[in-house]
């Protein structure tokens, strides 16, 4: 008995050993457990969780009920998924059942274990950024720049329809003077919310004020400006805050948001001026009063019409500091006829017939001298003045532009800088205002060689361009004849030569980590702004950085003499001409750089650049993910100096940091739609592979829009690429995150004509034949086409072809063997296109004509 009790006692003994070690790894791994503990979604947003079991068991059964089911609702989808739906609101805690058993005996007992979801579900929110100004005919849009499901849909209404309209996108239209409510309402399932935006409705509103002459000032007003009256405006130097006067005001018979104000005084000072009209001022700088270049003013006047004729003396901005009578100019300046085939009436001239002309030469020279004795500033400018028939008065236009661009997108603009070389699109009309239809019939030629180089004695006829090289500061006048007889001279007044002026950057202060998994690289763009506030390239060695200030343990390890940034092992490197790289392999610390920008051996554009280099701690477990995209915008357009290895792409990858600092680029599962199809194939890869299927797993997605191999460019179609990454944590979390790239076609838009009426040969019967010898396509400054073909143009070689034929729609590239007589309908073509480098590319135009085969 005593030996029974022995033995029980320790039986039991071991028992409490046992059941008091605690679970291992192995053994906590063999339970259930749900794919996510918990979620936030939006009123019929919705997330399917999975239950995991072990292997092991047996029959099982999951359940699931939400403690709120106004909040949320579940359903089971599959054996072990659980569809949990918000629909309003709140917070909901769901809970999962499984029911098992852990073996097939008869004596095997059924278990229970229970498992907690919570389904958070946000309200939707909307917060209204847009003008709460907007004139009267003009629009300001409104949107909504709260976060929201993307089922949510926004409503907008206006308190006062005869104040302000909103359109269904948010757009405000401006009606009358007032103020008016706009209300916006987003509403998704049960759930909304609402919010509203004050709009005021002004009769004007001022945008912009430039200089045109020392005493002129042109605003741009939006609105109605037939009231306007000279009190209306305020002119005030920022400096002095003195106020000069308005005089006179008037509005353009053509353009009625151009509206000229005189005032009572010259500006030369150079200084900044504000021009106040009903609560909104914008500002210019006045003129310097330096003269620069010598004009006449006009260079064409009506037959028979006695018109004052002015000389004008402009700074280098083309403003007119000096406006004289051609009888009485200021000291310095000078004004001679020597010709006119007419009379000269006081500050008038009279020429007798269409065609007449007077021919002179004006000067100017400063009171100011070298030390030489010779004129600081010594001008001379030839001029001839034409007489023309009232009725071609304003018919003619020019406008400057790139070779792409097109008359109607330019703005009324005459002013060249020197070495500029652009193209001038010109426009004329007929007297009862109606563009000519063939420019063929024109010819141009430069007033003054010396001053203006045109590129051609012809108009472009598809575009209506000539090519213009500005050589030296002056005005020129681009001469324009009718069969061989005078027309029109068009000023184009070229202004110095353009230097950077002012420069930024993309990224003045980031941080970097100097782990040696990856290179932690940061890419600073500049970019550079001439005197007269356009874009300038960044010539090759213009930019450099240079290291100024060191906080690290090696700081002695950079010096100045060390920085070489066309070194790709030192600490920056130039990647670009507008680019440099900085590198995150260095000692822990603060760095700070300047980028220069050389314009001059007297002139240099700064900008600082703080750069923060971080030590990563692989035993830090406060895990953070970003994502990286190297560009929002990528452009296809292959460049006429297009070569072999060209490309334009974008990257995304996503960098997990530890405590904040990088440590690595997670590898994820990349999804890319395009109005909302998955986008497979050329111009996608994932490390290197071709995108080939809906998901694609690894770290680095790049998309190409262009790129060249072989003398071959390869297009991406243009339009918003939508990309989603994936991925799961350590601990089994699911990830997600979004981002969208744009893939623009700035390409030379091209021109499809029909230049012949069919083929006639019998062995020419398929509908490639017949259209590569019926049309001629214009692209940029190329003509492609078979039929009277001329020195230049190219072949034209057609790779598809969209339309009908009688028995055929869509592609009918292939259809064979028409019949004499039979019509084709051509909707659009691509055809194979050629840069002056010799790369070729494909490129679709719409042609919409229908051509016969004789």
């Amino acid at each position: 008995m005593k030996s029974s009790k022995k033995v029980l006692a320790f039986a039991l003994a071991a028992a409490m050993v046992v059941t008091a070690v605690p679970a291992t790894n192995a053994q906590a791994a063999s339970t259930a457990k749900l794919s996510a503990k918990k979620a936030t979604v939006y009123s019929e947003g919705y997330k399917t969780v999975t239950v995991k079991t072990p292997k092991s068991w047996k029959s099982v059964k999951v359940t699931a009920t939400s403690n709120k089911k106004s909040v949320a609702k579940v359903k089971k989808t599959a054996a072990k998924k659980i569809k949990v739906t918000g629909v309003k609101p709140g917070t909901a805690k769901v809970t999962v059942k499984v029911t098992y058993k852990t073996s097939t005996k008869k004596s095997a007992k059924t278990k229970t274990k229970k498992l907690t979801y919570t389904m958070k579900v946000a309200k939707v929110g909307v917060a209204l950024s847009g003008d709460s100004v907007v004139a009267v005919g003009s629009t300001t849009k409104l949107t909504n720049t709260k976060k929201n499901s993307s089922r949510a849909k926004i409503t907008y209404t206006s308190s006062d329809d005869s104040i302000a309209t909103v359109a269904a996108d948010g757009t405000v239209t401006g009606v009358k003077a007032g103020k008016a409510t706009i209300t916006a309402k987003i509403t998704v399932g049960k759930d909304s919310a609402e919010t509203t935006k004050d709009v005021e409705v002004k009769n004007v509103i001022l945008d912009s004020v430039t200089p045109t002459e020392a005493n002129k000032v042109v605003a741009i007003v939006k609105g109605n400006t037939k009231n306007l009256k000279k009190a209306d405006f305020v002119v005030t130097g920022t400096e002095t805050k003195a106020t000069v006067a308005v005089t006179d005001i008037s509005v353009d018979a053509k353009d009625a948001t151009k509206v000229t104000l005189t005032l009572a005084a010259k500006l030369t000072d150079a200084k900044e001026y504000g021009v106040a009209l009903d609560g909104i001022t914008k500002t210019f700088v006045a003129s310097d009063g330096k003269v620069d270049s010598i004009s006449v003013d006009p260079v064409q006047i009506p037959y028979a019409e006695a018109t004052e004729i002015d000389l004008l003396a402009k700074d280098t901005k083309g403003i007119i500091v000096n406006r004289m009578k051609w009888n009485n100019p200021d000291a310095g300046f000078s004004f001679t006829f020597t010709k006119y085939d007419g009379t000269l009436q006081g500050e008038k001239l009279y020429l007798n017939k269409i065609g007449s002309v007077a021919e002179g030469k004006i000067t100017y020279t400063s009171s100011e001298y070298n030390a030489d004795g010779t004129p600081k500033v010594k001008l001379e400018q030839p001029f001839t003045i034409t007489a023309v028939d009232q009725a071609t008065v304003n018919n003619y236009a020019v406008r400057l532009g790139k070779s792409t661009d097109k008359f109607d997108k330019l703005k009324d603009d005459n002013k060249l800088a020197v070495e500029d070389n652009k193209y001038a699109f010109i426009k004329i009309k007929d007297a009862n205002d109606k563009e000519v239809s063939d420019y063929s019939k024109y010819t141009v030629e430069s007033s003054d060689k010396n001053i203006l180089l045109l590129g051609s004695s012809s108009i472009n006829n598809a575009d209506h361009k000539v090519q213009v090289k500005a050589v030296t500061t002056g005005t020129a006048y681009i001469i324009i004849k009718k069969d061989g007889k005078y027309c029109t001279s068009l000023p184009i007044n070229v202004v110095a030569k353009r230097e950077a002026a002012s420069l930024t950057i993309d990224n003045a202060a980031f941080t970097l980590s100097n782990t040696t998994k990856i290179a932690d690289n940061k890419v600073v763009t500049a970019k550079a702004k001439d005197q007269y506030g356009d874009d300038i390239t960044i010539g090759t060695n213009a930019l450099s950085a240079e290291c100024v200030y060191v906080d690290a343990k090696s700081g002695s390890a950079v010096k100045v003499s060390d920085v070489n940034t066309n070194n790709a092992n030192k600490y920056v490197q130039k990647t670009a001409d507008d680019k440099i790289t900085f590198k995150g392999q260095v000692e822990p610390g603060t760095y700070t750089w300047t980028i220069n920008l050389k314009v001059s051996d007297t002139k240099t554009l700064k900008q600082t650049v703080s750069v923060t280099v971080k030590n990563l701690d692989d035993t830090k477990k406060n895990i953070s993910y970003a994502l990286e995209a190297s560009d929002s915008e990528i452009d296809a357009v292959v460049k006429d100096d297009a070569k072999n290895g060209d490309s334009s792409d974008a990257t995304v990858q996503i960098a997990l940091c530890k405590d904040g600092v990088k440590s690595d680029y997670q590898t994820v599962n990349y999804t890319v739609k395009k109005d909302g199809k998955v986008v497979t194939g050329a111009g996608l890869s994932v490390d290197g592979t071709t995108v080939t299927a809906e998901k694609a797993n690894g770290k680095l997605l790049k998309i190409t829009a262009m790129s060249v191999s072989g003398n071959v460019a390869t297009k991406l179609a243009a339009g918003t690429y939508e990309v989603t990454a994936e991925w799961k944590d350590t601990n089994n979390v699911d990830y997600s995150q979004k981002t969208q790239v744009v893939v623009k076609d700035t390409q030379t838009g091209a021109d499809a004509q029909v230049v012949n009426a069919g083929v006639s040969t019998a062995t020419k019967t398929t509908v490639k034949d017949l259209a590569e010898d019926t049309l001629k396509v214009v692209l940029g400054d190329t003509t492609y086409v078979n039929v009277d073909k001329k020195s230049g143009d190219q072949a034209l070689i057609i790779t598809k072809i969209e339309g009908n034929t009688i028995s055929a729609s869509g592609d009918i590239t292939g259809v064979k063997d028409l019949a004499p007589g039979a019509e084709v309908n051509i909707s659009k073509i691509t055809f194979t296109a050629k840069t002056s480098s010799g790369v070729s590319y494909d490129y679709t135009v719409s042609v919409g004509r229908t051509v016969t085969n004789k």
